[in-house]
């Protein structure tokens, strides 16, 4: 996923095409500043992981003060923790609506920390989704809006984690050993913001969405980056009826038209190949137009109804590992 010679659409063709589902874009109630005692987290986290969210929202509220964004981090937010960066950070992700429901959807962001924007959107989603709980008929979300909190707080800021590894070049996929680091030593000139790592799945930042794969079995992945202003999907197609089940590939046809996403491609280690191409999950990356953060709030006006509207889509042959479809002739 995320190949840089992708299908570039323009601004506005992007933004009318994600902001499809005719979902009313609301503003969500400014919180209160948190303290270390409001800051939510689930009963299990201790009183040390509680302080440890805490700071680190603190501290990116000092960070992206400059931004002068109408943004509150941490506030009423049930963050949790199961895993740290690289450095020590919190990893945070919280959960809203119901959680039996099938109609899953992971939320993504802050993979390439360099990409300020979908920082904005990431927290924003968390808060908005906080808000507007009651919306979420049959569906459950689950947003990492901080996944490489380490690149972050480096200066300048970074693409890669605290080891110099790209997180979204780092997943196990096939061919990972066959050519990943091959092709970063030839094609990509040993560039150290492409570099996969020296052995698959070997960062805590790529653990952690590993983690919430396998934990929340997603229906629908949405991982969000700026600036190629693309919507890049890998999931199931025509070409896998082998592997998936028509009547679930005709599905990912619908939702991949419905958000009018393209396919770009993908990488060894990515995380379209790993969850979209080899899983068989729709995995949508939002590539927004710019990652200048003076443009994120109206990147989020823009962007969060169709957000919404791939929220609310639910799949009703939800088949990937069953293929129920007679052998193709030869």
């Amino acid at each position: 996923m995320r190949a840089r010679l992708a299908f570039v659409l323009p601004a506005i063709g992007l933004g009318l095409a994600f902001a499809f589902g005719g979902c009313t874009s609301r503003s969500t109630p400014e919180p209160a500043n948190p303290t270390a005692e409001a800051v939510a987290v689930a009963p299990a986290d201790d009183a040390k992981t509680k302080q440890a969210i805490f700071d680190l929202c603190r501290k990116m509220d000092e960070s992206i003060a400059p931004f002068r964004w109408d943004l509150k981090t941490c506030a009423d937010i049930p963050w949790r923790t199961d895993r740290n960066s690289e450095e020590g950070r919190p990893l945070i992700y919280a959960e809203f609506g119901e959680p039996t429901s099938a109609n899953k959807t992971l939320i993504l962001a802050m993979v390439h920390p360099d990409e300020i924007t979908p920082l904005y959107l990431g927290f924003q989603l968390a808060q908005y989704f906080r808000a507007h709980e009651s919306e979420l008929k049959d569906a459950h979300v689950v947003v990492a809006p901080f996944v490489n909190p380490d690149g972050f707080f480096r200066k300048p800021r970074t693409r890669m984690n605290a080891r110099g590894v790209d997180v979204n070049r780092n997943f196990d996929t096939p061919l990972w050993r066959e050519k990943a680091v091959k092709e970063w030593n030839t094609k990509l000139g040993k560039n150290p913001r492409r570099f996969p790592g020296n052995a698959p799945n070997s960062e805590a930042e790529t653990k952690f969405q590993v983690d919430l794969i396998e934990r929340f079995k997603p229906a629908k992945i949405l991982s969000i980056h700026a600036p190629l202003n693309v919507m890049d999907y890998d999931g199931p197609t025509s070409l896998t009826l082998d592997r998936f089940a028509k009547e679930y590939v005709h599905e990912c046809y619908q939702l991949r038209n419905r958000i009018r996403a393209k396919m770009t491609g993908y990488f060894p280690g990515s995380l379209g190949n790993y969850s979209g191409v080899e899983r068989g999950i729709p995995t949508v990356t939002l590539e927004l137009p710019s990652a200048n953060p003076k443009l994120a709030e109206a990147y989020w006006k823009k962007f969060q109804p169709g957000i919404h509207s791939m929220v609310d889509f639910k799949f009703e042959n939800d088949d990937r590992k069953i293929v129920t479809n007679p052998p193709r002739r030869k």
